[in-house]
């Protein structure tokens, strides 16, 4: 969410764009670097919901900015309101019984900001959600900007099959998993004074990381004969990652969305760069549908949605006829005057070597210890292998 809010940021506060039209130098007002955003979303499920309110910044120093503070309920149509709590770093959250959380409800959100600015979004109703029919992949090459020259990987595609209860609107959010190692178990290792661990010490070795795909993924079948579509690009993943090493798996969530909640999301799409790329077209401030009660004429940037969900998760383990060629992060370095190359502030300095002595060469951390680069060392608990 907070990526969302930063990405919004940057849509408004850009000031060249180059394009193969002409250059393109916005009029930036003082204003633009001082707007609320305001983003999040009632979803059917287990009932935890979160609003995220900030402030944009400088153009000349980007960055994401909280608000705390604010006093933030979500409204349902019925008039039943529900408090949030303030959980720090721009965040609120409540806990709604799902069984307000049906389609046909409508909820909309109000913020009031320690400076006492109103803030409040339209109502969006929760429509249908149809499940994920299918999450596939399929070997691909991609050629590149030199004719002759591909990039080897896999795509990802999605098939989704509606009815006519279903929303005719969809957007999706990627979450991959996947599992990697570190080169080495922590063998030997120096702090003045040299280690050794017996057994070596493989608790650092294999980790596990998750993260969102950062790419909007909308489609609407409004204009289709049937409430379905097959093939739906997803993303790609190449060759040159560990990412597919050792096991791989990709979380998909599919959001029923209102009309006005999909305009939102595929122009923010269409602007984050998935047509042709930011950089080829003038920036547009994406109008969402929250509105500033007590200074009307300021613009507030963001949405406020209400949606239903549904979840499907695929393992991928090995990749037929697709050689890896991926680089780790292990660069090992010869001690060419041995162990009085560290200072203290190198230590513990990890060691190469063998059941029976330690050599000179010093491993750096990612060498031994697979959290460095931002994973976790234990297996979660849906992971297969």
């Amino acid at each position: 969410m907070h990526r969302i809010n930063l990405i919004i940021f940057m849509l408004v506060s850009l000031m060249v764009i180059s394009s193969c039209i002409k250059p393109f130098e916005p009029k930036i007002k003082s204003t633009d670097a001082h707007k609320y955003v305001v983003s999040g979303q009632v979803m059917n499920g287990d009932g935890n919901q979160t609003v995220n309110v900030s402030v944009t910044s400088s153009i000349n120093d980007p960055h994401y900015q909280p608000v705390t503070g604010c006093l933030v309920v979500i409204l349902d149509k019925n008039e039943n309101q529900f408090d949030m709590n303030d959980v720090g770093n721009g965040d609120y959250t409540t806990w709604i019984d799902p069984g307000f959380l049906v389609p046909g409800n409508s909820f909309m959100v109000e913020v009031t900001t320690p400076d006492g600015i109103k803030l409040a979004s339209d109502f969006d109703q929760i429509s249908s959600a149809p499940v994920v029919d299918s999450v596939f992949y399929i070997r691909k090459d991609i050629e590149g900007n030199i004719p002759g020259q591909f990039t080897l990987g896999i795509q990802f595609y999605l098939n989704m099959e509606g009815n006519d209860v279903n929303s005719r609107y969809y957007r999706w959010n990627l979450l991959e998993t996947w599992e990697y190692h570190a080169d080495y178990p922590l063998e030997w290792w120096y702090d003045g004074t040299i280690h050794h661990e017996v057994p070596p010490d493989y608790s650092r070795k294999v980790c596990w990381r998750t993260r969102k795909i950062p790419e909007i993924f909308t489609l609407s079948t409004n204009n289709l004969h049937e409430n379905k579509s097959e093939m739906i690009p997803l993303h790609f993943i190449d060759n040159r990652t560990s990412r597919l090493a050792y096991g791989y798996s990709l979380l998909v969530e599919q959001f029923a969305l209102s009309e006005a909640a999909y305009n939102y999301w595929d122009q923010l799409r269409i602007n984050s760069g998935q047509d042709g790329g930011l950089y080829e077209q003038q920036p547009l401030s994406v109008k969402g549908n929250i509105k500033n009660l007590t200074y009307p004429e300021e613009e507030v940037l963001g949405y406020f949605g209400a949606v239903s969900v549904t979840y499907k998760r695929i393992f991928v383990s090995h990749v037929p006829d697709l050689p890896l060629d991926f680089e780790t992060y292990c660069d090992p370095a010869i001690l060419r005057k041995g162990l009085k190359e560290f200072t203290p502030k190198d230590y513990p300095a990890y060691l190469m070597g063998d059941e029976v002595t330690w050599f000179p060469v010093w491993l750096n951390n990612e060498c031994v210890d697979c959290t460095m680069l931002g994973g976790i060392n234990f297996k979660p608990d849906f992971w297969p292998y």
